[in-house]
């Protein structure tokens, strides 16, 4: 199983009801940051419903990584500017959505990737940098300011090239296995209009420098 959505980032203040310490986490955000955390939390938990799965306690590790205590259900969550993602899986799985830049400064491109992935690096630095952020998140080590310690030409991910609010985002989710979802029928309707979308460490996202 691996259910990933994306939707818009709304100015929702009620945080779902989960049971453990998301509440005591969350506690103090005001705004647009309370904003983000309580639309990707909400997204989670309709996913949850529509796929008939029993929302977590939810717990964090000592990096930050989000879990379901006593739970065979793992999830990824992230956010970047207007759209929020998630992920569901019956194994460990990270997700990351990430903004489209134009351009890059060199030394960071040289800094990030591989020396394999710059024999193949085809200039979309942002696909590349939003995968090393899922397999951080999967393992929940995140990048930790080393970006080329993730090595991300040997895994499969799903991804999907997102359209909304005039901005271009990267979608990237990936398991411990590498798999993806066996057929394009796995249910990912949301509950609300979904946008368009084109194209197929820690669990906090990591800013792009």
């Amino acid at each position: 199983m691996l259910i990933v959505r994306w939707a818009p980032i709304r100015e929702l203040e009620k945080i779902p009801p989960f049971q453990g310490e998301l509440a005591e986490h969350l506690r103090g955000r005001r705004g647009r940051v309370l904003h983000d955390s309580c639309s990707v939390w909400e997204l989670l938990y309709r996913m949850l419903e529509e796929a008939g799965l029993p929302p977590g306690t939810v717990a964090f590790t000592e990096t930050g990584k989000p879990y379901f205590e006593g739970s065979g259900v793992f999830f990824s969550l992230s956010h970047s500017k207007d759209v929020c993602a998630a992920a569901v899986a019956d194994r460990p799985v990270g997700v990351d959505v990430e903004i489209c830049r134009e351009s890059y400064n060199p030394r960071l491109i040289r800094r990030s990737l591989t020396e394999a992935e710059l024999a193949v690096f085809d200039g979309d630095f942002t696909r590349i940098w939003c995968r090393k952020e899922a397999a951080g998140k999967m393992t929940g080590e995140g990048i930790t300011g080393f970006p080329r310690k993730i090595e991300t030409l040997h895994r499969i991910y799903e991804e999907q090239r997102i359209e909304y609010g005039g901005s271009r985002y990267w979608l990237a989710a990936v398991t411990e296995d590498g798999a993806v979802p066996a057929s394009p029928d796995e249910e990912r309707k949301d509950a609300s209009p979904q946008p368009r979308a084109e194209g197929a460490g820690n669990g906090r996202d990591t800013a792009l420098p």
